[in-house]
């Protein structure tokens, strides 16, 4: 049973942890420290096939879902990927009902009809996204829809700026209209930000490595101040 898929029916929220490259263990930490999801990052990492197929496993190991992020819509990339034992995927910049569908249709082909088994993400992250929100949404098939308020706000012409009114504006319209809909949604938090987005609604909350350990270290250093 993919415990993840079944989390998300339950009402639950996901804590994905991205750690930004091949790290067995990391892997170990973060499941040991309760992490629902390991954030395999083929998009925006140095993460190659065989490095998705190692840390596939060691997430069955740690006992958490390991979900991808594809650097590639093509068909044979994502069989490859499903192919490691991944049991998710995230397709990036989605901006088509289209692309959802092939992205459901590819699933299909790749479990021999087992698609269901899978954690389906379709990543909202550019302004073509957001105006064509409503037949996206439509699409059946993807579980759940991630926001991307970073590349939305390069999107927008903002270089990135996730604290411009214009893209807070935007993200919130976004994920309001996903709940309206009775979907799932997801999107990267931080510790100041994960109990508000949680109480919004937000299924899928995401963070990195990095961020945890800056946290952390931050913690640290005022105790020593």
């Amino acid at each position: 049973m993919n415990k993840a898929k079944a989390k998300l029916a339950d009402g639950g929220a996901l804590l994905a942890v991205n750690p930004l490259g091949v790290a067995l263990p990391v892997v170990d930490a973060i499941g040991k420290h309760g992490a629902d999801v390991l954030f395999i990052d083929c998009e925006r990492t140095a993460v190659s096939v065989e490095g998705a197929y190692l840390m596939a496993r060691a997430a069955k190991a740690a006992g958490v879902t390991s979900v991808l992020r594809s650097h590639s819509r093509e068909t044979a990339e994502l069989v490859r990927y499903i192919d490691c034992g991944v049991e998710g995927i995230i397709l990036p910049m989605v901006e088509t009902p289209e692309e959802c569908a092939a992205l459901v249709a590819t699933a299909r082909y790749a479990t021999r009809g087992k698609e269901a088994e899978l954690l389906l993400i379709a990543q909202i992250e550019t302004v073509a996204a957001v105006e064509r929100l409503e037949a996206i949404l439509d699409t059946p098939g993807i579980d759940l829809f991630l926001v991307g308020p970073n590349d939305l706000a390069h999107s927008m012409g903002f270089l990135g700026d996730t604290s411009r009114p214009e893209l807070i504006a935007s993200v919130d319209r976004v994920t309001s209209r996903i709940k309206e809909r009775g979907l799932r949604f997801g999107l990267p938090v931080t510790a100041a930000t994960a109990a508000d987005w949680t109480a919004r609604g937000a299924q899928f909350l995401f963070t990195t490595v990095d961020q945890l350990i800056g946290t952390g270290i931050a913690a640290v250093r005022k105790g020593t101040a």
